[in-house]
């Protein structure tokens, strides 16, 4: 394997280590393998993910069913958004140890970027019917449960998880999102403001309250919401990506054109930018772009095609 430069500052000590066990022989391998992933793990603290999926990747060279680092390499992959590949790590784990919490939570939210909301559910009872205090995985659990449109379900865990976490804003947002799916605007509203409260550095509370607030009608505050999601984070996908709904819809072309094209820069495997900015092509009678944006939409997504017809 070959390590990038940046890469040698934080592991050059542990190199010299590593030359030092060699000389002793096989036996000491897994201490080797266990001595990369405390690095690795080193490099996820300070989100330096590049060194991290480094230094985990050395370590399974040394010993391949080393489950730390397994889990290390799936949760690099996740904050990557990397998920189909996440999921292969952390199954990789399991494989190994069945009864592996990090492994089974990593895993499941790894199909929760899947949208395979069903294996989700699956793995975080598995981790809930170990260890029912986990409230961060109840409160996926409930997300994935509003994706399955289990909303009863959703609003239980989501309720018991703000009540045991009031100040986490994660569970504001994702019931309000519940909220918002059960057209209740306002108590969707209340949430969103409050996760805000809570965290006013995060964008995406921003741009998901502007969602709803689009929802509701309330047009002017939800442009307000998706420019200070821009403000706070420059790439911010879902704001981009909203906000160029907004301009589409008042017929504003060209701002709709900038800002779903921005998204597509930022995320460029999400279906439906394609499909929306499709549209915006197709008003503006450039046929070549629009054929070019469909044939991707249905590439993404076949269904997403049947909509065009």
């Amino acid at each position: 394997m070959r390590l990038s430069s940046g890469s040698w500052k934080r592991i050059a000590v542990l190199l010299l280590g590593v030359v030092a066990f060699g000389a002793v022989g096989c036996s000491n391998r897994t201490k080797e393998a266990a001595e990369f992933c405390r690095v690795g793990m080193q490099g996820l603290a300070e989100n330096d993910l590049a060194s991290a999926t480094e230094c985990f990747a050395k370590s399974l060279e040394l010993d391949p069913n080393f489950v730390p680092a397994l889990v290390g390499l799936g949760e690099a992959n996740l904050r990557s958004q990397k998920y189909a590949e996440a999921e292969a790590e952390f199954s990789k784990a399991l494989a190994v140890d069945v009864r592996s919490l990090d492994a089974l939570k990593g895993r499941g939210e790894s199909y929760l970027g899947q949208k395979m909301y069903d294996k989700a559910v699956v793995d975080f009872d598995a981790v809930l019917e170990i260890d029912p205090t986990k409230t961060t995985v109840r409160g996926n659990r409930g997300f994935a449960y509003v994706g399955l449109g289990e909303l009863d379900k959703a609003l239980d865990d989501l309720n018991a998880c703000v009540e045991e976490e009031p100040t986490s804003p994660n569970f504001y947002t994702n019931r309000g999102v519940l909220y918002q799916k059960r057209g209740d605007f306002d108590a969707a509203f209340a949430d969103l403001t409050k996760a805000i409260e809570l965290e006013p550095s995060n964008p995406i509370a921003n741009a998901i309250r502007g969602k709803i607030c689009a929802d509701a009608g309330r047009w002017e505050d939800a442009l307000a919401d998706y420019n200070a999601a821009i403000d706070k984070d420059a790439a911010c996908f879902p704001a981009y990506k909203c906000r160029g709904l907004y301009f589409k819809n008042v017929a504003d072309w060209e701002s709709a054109l900038a800002d779903l094209t921005r998204a597509i820069e930022i995320n460029p495997n999400d279906p439906e930018v394609y499909f929306e900015r499709a549209g915006i092509y197709r008003q503006l009678k450039d046929d070549a772009a629009y054929q070019a944006d469909m044939a991707k939409a249905s590439e993404l997504d076949p269904n997403i095609g049947k909509i065009a017809e």
